[in-house]
């Protein structure tokens, strides 16, 4: 059976359903090919940010976004704490901060926590809703960038004018470009996530915890999400000798987890600030999200910037092509590459030390940093932040 689209996107997560449905609000038909069924297992701890939030209910309009994240979110947390090793760090109660009489307020200063399986399902529905096409729990085996044919392991065939790679760190976009013209440029080597979630009952942990030395230059978390606990870490992809697996399984027992035998460890490769450096090829085919290695290195976001690239990718099919796409997705970049320059710092000795002698006696600061530089996003410098926290105090 042969298909014709103006545009093909492969993977229904949040970067391609956010492209899937901009495309069609602009009139435009599209396919999306997800190799799974949904709701789908996906690892992800689910941290939403304040710009999440903005750019999904621009996709969305305020009244499908208002029902998405009613069903989706898990909780809404205050307080985020540090940690060294096991050792606590510092504590900051964004609520609190919320509530002192300066000018450092936000309307919710609560981390939100979303249910990936949940959130991804509920996109993709929207997408078909509005008269998108679905072919799940079929895979592309094969795509023929000339003829722009991709051939599914169903046996269907579908051409395009218009390709979107929304299939994640492990793209087969990306592999067989690759292969197709050797001047392509991939992504680095991505890092290794490993994560399970505990029931509430089975492990003390209350708020948002983030663990940094006990993955050698990364950091461990342990989120409290309603009635689960997401537990994880990351590896690093030039940290090859550690033993991921019995490094997770240690930090699970420091965290006293119970009936660990009920959790078995998944794991999933994530392009923690290896950015592809042109995310797109010839003047029809678009890297998003994950594929495009949009995850932010400092503290794994990746969710806003799948949003952000979809609905960005769909934007420039629609009004100006790839150079569009490429200067959109520039601010995307500029947010990770400076991710990833404070996320370089913990793992040098100086500044390292600096950090864990100064963070306890700064809770402020870290939680307006967290605020601005986090949940909002800014390319301001670090002495820029600084120099607008004491102003503003």
């Amino acid at each position: 059976m042969e298909y014709h689209f103006n545009t093909l996107i492969i993977g229904g997560g949040p970067s391609g359903s956010s492209c899937g449905i901009t495309l069609l609000k602009h009139g435009h038909d599209c396919c999306i090919v997800e190799r799974s069924t949904f709701p789908r297992v996906k690892l992800c701890a689910g941290l939403f940010t304040h710009k999440s939030q903005e750019c999904l209910k621009s996709i969305l309009g305020p009244n499908v976004y208002t029902e998405v994240m009613r069903k989706s979110l898990m909780s809404q947390e205050s307080v985020f704490s540090l940690y060294k090793g096991m050792q606590p760090l510092v504590s900051c109660n964004l609520q609190k901060e919320d509530n002192q009489p300066t000018s450092l307020r936000y309307t919710d200063c609560r981390i939100s926590l979303v249910n990936r399986p949940v959130l991804d399902d509920l996109l993709v529905k929207n997408f078909v809703s509005l008269g998108g096409i679905l072919l799940d729990n079929d895979a592309v085996k094969d795509i023929d960038f000339a003829k722009k044919t991709a051939i599914l392991a169903s046996g269907r065939t579908i051409t395009y004018e218009h390709l979107v790679a929304a299939d994640g760190a492990n793209s087969i976009t990306e592999r067989a470009l690759a292969a197709y013209d050797k001047t392509f440029v991939k992504k680095d080597k991505s890092a290794l996530c490993i994560e399970i979630n505990v029931d509430k009952d089975d492990v003390d942990v209350t708020g948002v915890n983030i663990y940094f030395d006990i993955v050698k230059g990364s950091y461990a978390w342990a989120f409290a999400k309603g009635e689960k606990v997401c537990i994880g870490l990351v590896k690093l992809p030039w940290q090859e000798n550690t033993d991921v697996q019995h490094t997770m399984l240690d930090f699970c027992s420091r965290l006293g987890v119970r009936n660990m035998e009920k959790y078995p460890l998944r794991g999933a490769m994530l392009p923690f600030g290896n950015i592809m450096p042109r995310p797109v090829w010839n003047d029809n085919v678009f890297f998003v999200g994950d594929a495009a290695g949009l995850v932010e290195p400092l503290t794994g976001e990746g969710i806003y910037y799948a949003l952000q690239s979809g609905q960005y990718a769909g934007e420039s099919i629609v009004n100006g092509g790839t150079d569009s796409y490429i200067d959109k997705v520039a601010y995307l970049h500029g947010l990770i590459k400076k991710g990833r320059y404070y996320q370089s710092l913990l793992e040098m000795k100086l500044p390292s030390r600096f950090f864990f002698r100064h963070a306890p006696r700064n809770g402020r600061f870290i939680s307006y940093f967290y605020l601005t530089q986090i949940e909002h996003a800014t390319l301001d410098p670090f002495w820029k932040i600084i120099w607008k926290y004491k102003r503003k105090k």
